[in-house]
């Protein structure tokens, strides 16, 4: 895991994966600080009240100076393990995920937060990955990931206090 000396520095994602961005969603908030953003993306416990292909989180002991480790079970994924690589709150953490029925098998992603003025920013959820095991799950993935994302991006825009929501999606 790592951190960043400074936030104001741009970030480079290169330093956790070289795959190629597969989604980038962007939620404009009003009403909450950056830290209650953060603190409900940050929360693995959270990820079942808004992401829908989440069943349940099972959260693994805390290992002194380590980030907490967790494993989610997805529809479809199946126990799907997740590691967090950089935490720097309330600004950005990158995680991986990492199963054996998980299809995705160099998935990255990244989810920053960035206060724009008194109660207000953006928060962003970007994907990274390129190797997708398994010919269904080649064929599959691209045509329901990008809906199953974006239902999952507008029930956390409510949550967040979102006024709108953008996926771009490039799987």
């Amino acid at each position: 895991m790592s951190s960043n000396p400074s936030s104001a520095e741009v970030f480079n994602i290169s330093a956790f994966t070289s795959a190629t961005l597969r989604m980038d969603a962007r939620i404009t908030y009003e009403g909450k600080s950056a830290d209650e953003v953060f603190d409900i993306m940050g929360d693995p416990e959270r990820i079942t009240d808004w992401y829908l292909l989440a069943k349940q989180v099972k959260m693994h002991p805390q290992v002194e100076g380590e980030e907490q480790s967790f494993n989610v079970e997805f529809t479809f994924f199946g126990d799907v393990f997740e590691e967090i690589l950089h935490w720097d709150p309330p600004h950005r953490y990158v995680y991986l995920a990492k199963g054996d029925d998980f299809p995705i098998k160099d998935y990255v992603a990244c989810i920053e937060v960035t206060e724009e003025g008194a109660g207000c920013g953006t928060m962003s959820w970007k994907i990274y990955s390129d190797v997708i095991e398994g010919e269904h799950f080649q064929r599959i993935l691209p045509v329901i990931l990008p809906a199953i994302n974006e239902a999952s991006m507008n029930k956390l825009c409510e949550l967040i206090g979102g006024t709108s929501c953008t996926v771009d999606s490039y799987f």
